[in-house]
């Protein structure tokens, strides 16, 4: 079931979201719509990439700084 909501947006971000769904002959709704879509992905897919390493954390994998500059030494970057 799909439900109608309002937002506001300010002149310039209006402005911009009519110049991108002009050149791309799409309407502005189904722009925001995807837009909001993927920001929630994102959001979820943030989520549970804090999770991994908090949990990574609780059990004890976790590297010194020393062994992470050492790493990226290897991979052929200088660091201070």
């Amino acid at each position: 079931m799909q439900m109608t909501i309002s937002t506001r947006f300010d002149e310039d971000t209006l402005t911009r979201l009519d110049e991108t769904s002009a050149a791309m002959k799409r309407p502005r709704s189904a722009l925001i719509k995807e837009a909001v879509t993927r920001y929630l992905d994102y959001l979820a897919w943030y989520e549970v990439e804090i999770q991994k390493g908090v949990d990574d954390l609780a059990a004890g994998r976790v590297k010194s700084h020393a062994e992470v500059k050492d790493r990226v030494r290897e991979l052929g970057f200088h660091v201070d």
